[in-house]
C-alpha cells in the first residue's frame, strides 16, 4: 500500500510537534504524520522544463501516484482513501503541511501559500485560430473530505501561467463550514488565446493557514483539452470510486493458522462503488475474485462476469456488494498475501479524437480503462490488524503516565509473541514507552515491559517487539503502552474503514472508549499457538547457544542429536544446518522476525530452548 503523510487533526494548532502540550486537556486526537526531510523535486523540473506536454492532458490519480511526468508537486499527495465519493479511483490533496509532515511556518496564526500542484509544461503553440475559444480545463473539487474542513479564509486557487512566465489567478474557492464534506464540485474553465505559448502551465494553490494541517482541499479528475465548451461536462467512462473491502470484515490481515482454522467465518461480502461519469446509461458488468497474489491461485470466483441490474444510468453513483463468499477452504502452509482483484467491464477505451466516416481516432494518452480495476491486498503473516499498511494520519494521547489499548478479539486461545506499532514521528525515535497486554482493563495487565522506539523506525514501516513470556489470549484482549511523555506520541492511523470503537485511552485514572478520532489505530497483535517460552525443560549448562538474539548462524555447542525447528506458530520448518566436530550451526538469515524454538536429543532425552530472530 502507498504511503500518505498526515492532512489532518482535531486538536488546535498548539498540539504541533514544535509547541509543547504541558497544560493542554489530555485526550486522544488526530495528528499528522512527521517525516524525515526527503529530497526535493527539482531534478524533476529541471529534466522536464524543455519537454512539453501535449494535449489533452489528463489525470485522474487513480494509479496512486502523483505522476512527475505531468505535474512538478509542493507537498501534495495521492490518497485512496481522503476523498468521499470521487468522481473516479484515487485523488490527491492540498493542505498547510510539506512533503515531510512539516508546517510550512512555526507561527500559530499565520496565513499564506500552502501546498502547490503545477502542471508541466504543456505546448499550446500549435492552437489555430479556429480552435480558439475550444480549449478548456476542467477538474473537481472538494472541501475536507475526510480531513479538516477549509476556514472561511482558506481558499483553493488557480493560477495560469503566461509566455513571460507571470502567473495569473483565473479561480479561487473559500472553505466554510457551509460547504457540503461529501460532494465533488465540478469546474471548467476557458483558456484564451493570451495562453497560447508553447509553455503554458497552470497551477491548484492552497492558501490558508500554514501552522498545521488544518484545512484540506482535495482534487481529482483534471482534463485539459481542445474542441471542448463550457458543457463538456460528462465523459465516456465508467470508474470505480474506492478500494474493494477487506474479505474479512473489520479485519486488515489475519495470522495463517487462523486463516485456516477459521477462515471460511471470517469471510464476508465485498463492498465496492462505481461512478458513470457518461451522460448516457451503460449496461457495465464486475467480476470479484479471491486469490493468492503471488502464485494466481483464485480460491473463489465470487463474482464473474454480473450484470448490474438496473442498467446504471447517466452519472449514476451506486455502492454495491458481492455475492456471499461461501465454500472457500483454506490450507496453507507458507504465508501469503490474499488479494481481492475487482474490474468492471464497461466497454471503456481510449478517448475518442475524431469520427470520420467509418473511421475513429484516438487520443492514446487517455485510457479510460485504468480506473475500472482495484485491488484490496490483504497480508497473512502471524498478526491481526484493522489497518491496511497505508498512512494517512497520525492519532496519540498527550499525557505523562497515560495508557493507549486497542481492543481484539480471538475465538481460541493462543499466546501473544510480539506487538508491532506504527510509529510516525521520526523525532520520537528513541523515546521509551512501556508495553502492555491485558485481557481486561479493569485488571492489571497480563504483561508489561519498558522497550524504546527503535531509532531506525520510519513513518511507513512497524516497530516490532517480541515478547519473551508466555502471554495466553482469548475473548477480548488489549494491547498497547504506556508514555512517558506530555508531548502526544504519534501511532500510525489508516483512514479505509472506521474500527475506532476498538480504541481505549487512560489520561486521568479511568478508561474511555474512543468517540472522537475515526480509523484504523497501527498497532498490530503478533501470535503463536505454541507458547513462547519452553516451561518444562530446564536449561543444560551442558549446551551453548549463541548467538541469542541471532541475525544469521546460530551456533549450538554440544552433543546433541536430531535438531528440529519450530516457527511461532508450531510448524516445523527446514533451517539448514551444518556441523563440525564441537558444534553445529543452524542459518536463520532472511527468516521472519520472531520467536523460534529449538528440539534436540541429548543422551535420548527430549529438550528444547527458545532463540529470537531479529
Amino acid at each position: 500500500m502507498m504511503l500518505l503523510r498526515g492532512a489532518g487533526w482535531l486538536c488546535l494548532g498548539l498540539c504541533m510537534l514544535a509547541w509543547p502540550s504541558h497544560g493542554l486537556y489530555a485526550q486522544f486526537r488526530q495528528l499528522p504524520v512527521v517525516k524525515p526531510a526527503e529530497r526535493s523535486f527539482d531534478g524533476f523540473r529541471e529534466k522536464r522544463m524543455d519537454e512539453a506536454i501535449e494535449l489533452p492532458f489528463w489525470d485522474d490519480f487513480s494509479d496512486g501516484v502523483i505522476d512527475t511526468l505531468k505535474w512538478e508537486s509542493r507537498g501534495v499527495l495521492p490518497s485512496m482513501t481522503i476523498g468521499i465519493n470521487p468522481p473516479s479511483l484515487g485523488v490527491c490533496f492540498l493542505d498547510g503541511v510539506d512533503v515531510n509532515g512539516e508546517p510550512y511556518s512555526r507561527t500559530r496564526l499565520e496565513n499564506g501559500e500552502g501546498d502547490q500542484l503545477i502542471s508541466m509544461p504543456i505546448d499550446l503553440s500549435g492552437v489555430s485560430d479556429a480552435g480558439s475559444g475550444t480549449v478548456f480545463l476542467s477538474f473537481f473539487w472538494q472541501a475536507g473530505g475526510k480531513g479538516e474542513m477549509p476556514d472561511d479564509n482558506d481558499q483553493l486557487e488557480l493560477y495560469f501561467m503566461d509566455v513571460s512566465g507571470i502567473w495569473t489567478k483565473v479561480w479561487e474557492q473559500a472553505g466554510g463550514d457551509e460547504l457540503p464534506l461529501d460532494e465533488f464540485n465540478q469546474v471548467i474553465l476557458p483558456v484564451d488565446a493570451n495562453y497560447f505559448h508553447g509553455g503554458f502551465r497552470f497551477k491548484f494553490q492552497y492558501q490558508g493557514r500554514l501552522s498545521g494541517p488544518f484545512d484540506t482541499w482535495v482534487l481529482d479528475y483534471v482534463y485539459l483539452g481542445q474542441n471542448r465548451n463550457a458543457s463538456d461536462l460528462f465523459y465516456e467512462d465508467r470508474t470505480l470510486t474506492q478500494l474493494p473491502s477487506s474479505p474479512f470484515g473489520k479485519y486488515g490481515a489475519v495470522p495463517l493458522f487462523d486463516l485456516n482454522r477459521n477462515g471460511s467465518n471470517y469471510l464476508s461480502q465485498i463492498e465496492g462503488q462505481f461512478k458513470n461519469l457518461s451522460n448516457r446509461f451503460r449496461a457495465m458488468e464486475y467480476t470479484i475474485l479471491l486469490r493468492n497474489r503471488e502464485t494466481q491461485q483464485t480460491y473463489s470466483q465470487i463474482n464473474l462476469n454480473t450484470p448490474f441490474n438496473p442498467v446504471p444510468q447517466a452519472q449514476e453513483r451506486r455502492d454495491f456488494v458481492s455475492r456471499a463468499v461461501e465454500d472457500v477452504v483454506f490450507d496453507e502452509e507458507e504465508e501469503l498475501d490474499l488479494e481481492i482483484l475487482m474490474y468492471l467491464a464497461t466497454g471503456d477505451f481510449y478517448k475518442v479524437d475524431n469520427i470520420t466516416g467509418r473511421d475513429t481516432t484516438f487520443h492514446d494518452n487517455i485510457d479510460f480503462r485504468i480506473n475500472d480495476t482495484a485491488r484490496y491486498v490483504m497480508p497473512i503473516r502471524d498478526y491481526f490488524s484493522y489497518d491496511d499498511g497505508s498512512v494517512d494520519y497520525s492519532a496519540g494521547i498527550n499525557q505523562r503516565a497515560g495508557m493507549l489499548a486497542l481492543r481484539y478479539e480471538l475465538d481460541t486461545p493462543a499466546y501473544v509473541s510480539g506487538v508491532s506499532i506504527n510509529f510516525t514521528n521520526y523525532l520520537q525515535r528513541g523515546n521509551a514507552i512501556e508495553l502492555m497486554v491485558w485481557d481486561s482493563l479493569n485488571r492489571e495487565p497480563l504483561y508489561r515491559q519498558e522497550v524504546l522506539i527503535p531509532e531506525d523506525s520510519r513513518p511507513e514501516t512497524f516497530s516490532y517487539f517480541p515478547i519473551d513470556t508466555n502471554v495466553q489470549v482469548s475473548g477480548s484482549y488489549y494491547v498497547g503502552f504506556t508514555q512517558f511523555t506530555n508531548d502526544f506520541l504519534y501511532v500510525g492511523l489508516d483512514k479505509s474503514s472506521d474500527s475506532g470503537e476498538n480504541v481505549f485511552y487512560n489520561v486521568y485514572g479511568d478508561w474511555e472508549q474512543n468517540t472522537e478520532v475515526s480509523g484504523n489505530l497501527m498497532i498490530r497483535p503478533h501470535l503463536s499457538l505454541a507458547p513462547v517460552r519452553e516451561t518444562v525443560v530446564e536449561e543444560d549448562a551442558s549446551i551453548r547457544v549463541y548467538p541469542n538474539p541471532v541475525t544469521g548462524i546460530l551456533y549450538i555447542e554440544g552433543e546433541i542429536t536430531d535438531v528440529q525447528v519450530f516457527d511461532f506458530q508450531g510448524r516445523s520448518i527446514n533451517v539448514r544446518e551444518e556441523s563440525d566436530k564441537n558444534f553445529k550451526m543452524l542459518n536463520f538469515a532472511g527468516r521472519q522476525k520472531g520467536v523460534y524454538l529449538i528440539r534436540y536429543q541429548q543422551n535420548n532425552k527430549p529438550k528444547t530452548f527458545r532463540i529470537l530472530v531479529k
